[in-house]
């Protein structure tokens, strides 16, 4: 028994000395999170930590004071007791579906922007960007309006509620989307928020028992302004907020070991969260494939707003932080996206464990191409379908592409295999492309279908109206006037008419192109009057106006009737007097 002693030290110092640094496995329990395995992991992991802080906003004020590291606030959170590995295949379903592509297709999308600082119309128009991305996935999204420190802006939040109606979790994947001057803020912070759009992406076609939040905030650069007004509000209607995983430069590394590591900062009352997310790397690990360091604290990003009301949060950094970071380089071209990869999975698992994800089905077969007219002219309405059928049966919601950057909103639901009309007016001529896509009611999306090319003509406008009818009138006499105008295409033409008496004749019409109308009027006061008149087509396209003088005169004694049958009729018999009349009054 003596010899064994030994013997069994011997094999776990081997044991523990052959673990290799980067990519550790460690040993769980999927049913609880063993404390001594995760005791050990923090150990072998130590000497990883260099203790750099991660960077600091970019763009604060000169009096700005480095937030205290306390806890005025009562904290509410209570750790969840969670069984690892709820659904994986759920998850390996998500983590797949996380490449290069889809995040690049939000990162470049960002980067176009410009510089987003914090209040210009690079930012707004960053916000307004992550705001309909995450109406088009379903989600339930609001503009969340703070004003802070001399500086106003938005947070944009997408909601996605859980189908545990016992609970009232809520857990929060966030990140910052704007940026300092000059730069195009590609890693610091395009990374995170194209991480979170993914994440509302992929998880919108799923479900889970508690709810999600996916967060931007604007002001961090500013010293975390739009996080700090987000979370006090949070903490003001006492949400349940159970953990924040905020995403800040995790997308840069430059060497096989950085692209293997990524850091973790937390407070003592978070690191139940990291060690949550050291068991999810690992349950994940062929997914992921990254050794998660905890660092420690840092109050250098938005992580730290929750800290400041007593919800827990941690904050995911890349190992060794950009060089280029708050400068024209943080561009796409230096950034390693496979590393970038790798982190958006761990964080993303780590939040469909948390939140407990379900599958709800296949999504809808990708739609056939839209059928419709592939002519038409500016102002025109035309009318396109659309079908496709969906694996379970279940029903279908269809949203158009115009071509033009504008939408539909989702229509429907209908059947699966039925058809679903749409409806498009186009004010400008040019040739569109028009595509559909297709969700199911639980959220799950089809791709695009191939477009339909569309050719817009112009619309020529109607001819000026002609005008016939007398020159002079008398007050209180009812006088007939005709109008006539054609349309170069034969539309259908309306009538605008104003008498010069202060009345008009609002739209009338349709009338067949080149159609004569009359149209009777009475003036009450005499004087002289010009008359003015206008057609428009079907489609809403004004010709010129015309005009047409008259002269009134008022009634007030038998020797005006007299002058005036006197005029009428030598109208009649000098045409030349009627042209005079028409050009001069």
């Amino acid at each position: 028994m003596k010899n064994r002693i030994p013997i069994l030290i011997v094999c776990i110092f081997l044991i523990v000395s052959v673990i290799p640094v980067s990519g550790i496995i460690i040993p769980y329990n999927k049913d609880i999170m063993k404390q001594d395995s995760i005791e050990i992991y923090r150990a072998n992991v130590k000497s990883l930590n260099d203790d750099r802080l991660a960077p600091y906003p970019g763009d604060l004020n000169e009096d700005f004071l480095i937030p205290e590291y306390i806890f005025n606030n009562q904290k509410i959170t209570i750790p969840p007791e969670r069984t690892l590995g709820f659904n994986n295949d759920n998850i390996i379903e998500i983590l797949t579906q996380i490449d290069e592509t889809l995040l690049l297709s939000y990162l470049e999308n960002l980067t176009d922007f410009g510089p987003r600082v914090t209040g210009s119309s690079a930012c707004a128009e960053a916000g307004d960007y992550i705001y309909n991305e995450f109406l088009d996935m379903g989600l339930e999204a609001r503009y969340d309006e703070w004003s802070y420190s001399g500086y106003s802006d938005r947070n944009i939040e997408g909601t996605l509620e859980g189908i545990n109606q016992t609970s009232d979790e809520i857990y929060i994947i966030c990140a910052h989307y704007d940026s300092v001057e000059e730069s195009p803020g590609a890693d610091d912070d395009g990374s995170g928020t194209a991480a979170v759009l993914a994440a509302a992406y992929l998880l919108s076609q799923y479900q889970f028992n508690h709810t999600i939040r996916f967060v931007a905030f604007s002001g961090e650069e500013q010293g975390l302004l739009g996080s700090y007004k987000y979370v006090e509000d949070a903490f003001a209607n006492s949400d349940n907020i159970i953990a924040a995983l905020n995403a800040d430069m995790i997308a840069y590394a430059i060497t096989e070991n950085d692209g293997n590591n990524i850091k973790t900062y937390e407070n003592e009352a978070s690191e139940w969260i990291t060690d949550y997310t050291i068991l999810v790397g690992e349950e994940y690990y062929d997914y992921i494939g990254l050794t998660i360091i905890p660092s420690g604290y840092t109050w250098g990003s938005d992580h730290h707003s929750f800290w400041e009301f007593g919800y827990d949060s941690v904050f995911y950094h890349e190992y060794n932080f950009n060089p280029y970071w708050h400068t024209p380089e943080d561009t796409i071209e230096n950034m390693n996206i496979s590393y970038w990869i790798k982190t958006t999975r761990l964080i993303i698992a780590t939040l469909c464990e948390f939140a407990q994800a379900y599958i709800i089905g296949l999504p809808p077969e990708t739609p056939d191409i839209p059928q419709g007219p592939t002519d038409g002219i500016e102002g025109e309405e035309l009318t396109y379908s659309a079908s496709t059928t969906d694996p379970d049966g279940d029903q279908i919601y269809y949203k158009f592409d115009w071509g033009d950057d504008t939408y539909s909103n989702w229509l429907g639901p209908i059947n699966s295999g039925e058809t679903i009309d749409a409806s498009k007016i186009w004010y400008k001529q040019g040739i569109y492309e028009i595509r559909v896509k297709a969700k199911d009611i639980n959220n799950r999306f089809s791709g695009w279908s191939e477009p339909l090319e569309v050719i817009i003509n112009e619309n020529l406008e109607p001819n000026e109206v002609k005008i016939n009818g007398p020159r002079i009138g008398r007050t209180g006499k009812s006088l007939t006037f005709s109008f006539t105008a054609s349309d170069p295409e034969n539309h259908d033409v309306f009538y605008y008419v104003m008498w010069g008496d202060g009345t008009n004749s609002d739209w009338t019409g349709p009338y067949t192109s080149g159609e004569e109308i009359k149209i009777d009027h009475t003036y009450i006061e005499g004087g002289q009057t010009i008359i003015f008149a206008k057609a428009k087509d079907q489609y809403e396209q004004e010709g010129e106006q015309a005009e047409f003088g008259l002269f009134i005169i008022k009634e007030r004694a038998i020797a005006n009737n007299l002058l005036f049958r006197i005029i009428e009729r030598l109208c009649e018999q000098y045409p030349l007097l009627d042209f005079l009349l028409n050009r001069y009054i």
